[in-house]
């Protein structure tokens, strides 16, 4: 932006591309990617892993080694869905979240018969595996069966869910294609100690140095903060950051490089944060053409295709005997030069996957 104020929807969306590192790569390995956005979504790994190396122009081999070693991990923080976190970060993040959101799930906890006693038990049994190295979901339900804690149903998730939150476990290597746990202390490393407005600063400030032109309200759904605690945050933080109104919204964020020329064509992942970061303001990735980020019509179609940061069709993979396959639907007509930069970023994904 370097002194410019993003003021229209297509300036908006060209000067979070840069903010969130996916034009002019902010960071250089997987680790640093993380780290710079303090959290990722990671619902779905197998593409979550592209957010993350589209960010450093890292291949998947190169994301897959560094989750393994540990220099990414992904478990349960902020709202209560999966995230990749940089394990620095982790202690202090789920310090300031993970008693709400433990909170949040004791309704769910009451109907599947986990009273505290029981998640007590099981959190000693989970642990007690993890000690040992790490474990799958599979390992952790037959130990648990064998001390008579029933992992049926939905159990399981919702007792590794609550060990995450204390702390106790957080993800460990790949085993093939299987997730496995690990001993939250042996993964993640003693990181700087917050007070809780020293966190919320942080929190805030990092977020909007990468997310920004955003909104407080795209922060809280971001963050999964109460409104007071939102409010605070960015009262922390303020005055590092700039901001100004638009159509009823205040913007507020960090001065960052101007975005480049384009055309540019970006296959991003439907949870990735070029749109889960928002909620108020994720309207500026509409266009006449097409408005609303992931389809109605869920025909294998959900990714999201961008042409300089705004919605301009979708995208699906079809796995092939020895690679994968990039499928568009284009919401509208692109001309030469859009072609040629969507066949870039078509080629970018199937680089990313085959090496």
């Amino acid at each position: 932006m370097a002194g410019t104020r993003p003021r229209t929807p297509e300036s908006v969306a060209r000067a979070r591309m840069v903010t969130l590192g996916l034009w002019r790569p902010r960071a250089k390995d997987p680790k640093g990617v993380v780290g710079r956005l303090v959290a990722i979504q990671a619902q779905e790994h197998a593409y979550a892993r592209w957010s993350v190396g589209q960010r450093c122009n890292a291949p998947a081999s190169v994301v897959d080694a560094a989750f393994d070693a540990g220099e990414v991990v992904r478990t349960h923080v902020l709202r209560p869905t999966w995230h990749y976190a940089n394990p620095a970060d982790l202690r202090w993040l789920l310090e300031l979240t993970g008693r709400r959101l433990d909170a949040v799930n004791a309704r769910r906890y009451d109907e599947l018969d986990l009273d505290a006693r029981t998640l007590r038990r099981a959190t000693d049994v989970i642990a007690d595996v993890v000690a040992a190295g790490p474990a799958t979901r599979g390992e952790l339900a037959d130990e648990l069966q064998r001390r008579r804690i029933s992992p049926g149903g939905q159990r399981l998730p919702h007792l590794l869910f609550h060990t995450e939150l204390q702390m106790v476990v957080c993800s460990g290597p790949m085993r093939g294609k299987e997730h496995t746990y690990m001993s939250f202390d042996d993964r993640v490393p003693a990181g700087p100690t917050f007070t809780e407005e020293e966190a919320l600063a942080e929190l805030a400030r990092r977020w909007f140095t990468t997310r920004g032109p955003a909104s407080i309200r795209d922060f809280r759904w971001w963050s999964g903060l109460p409104a007071a605690q939102a409010l605070a945050a960015l009262g922390a933080a303020a005055s590092e950051l700039s901001s100004y109104e638009q159509d009823g919204r205040t913007y507020w964020f960090a001065e960052s490089p101007r975005p480049p020329k384009g055309p540019r064509v970006d296959l991003v992942q439907c949870y990735d944060e070029t749109i889960i970061s928002y909620t108020e303001t994720r309207d500026v990735l509409a266009t006449a053409a097409v408005s609303f980020p992931v389809p109605r019509s869920l025909d294998g179609f959900t990714h999201v295709l961008l042409c300089d940061g705004r919605l301009a069709g979708h995208w699906r993979v079809q796995r092939l005997r020895g690679g994968v396959e990039v499928e568009t639907r284009l919401a509208r007509a692109f001309d030469a030069r859009e072609r040629a930069a969507l066949d870039a970023a078509v080629a970018r994904y199937e680089e990313f996957v085959r090496t």
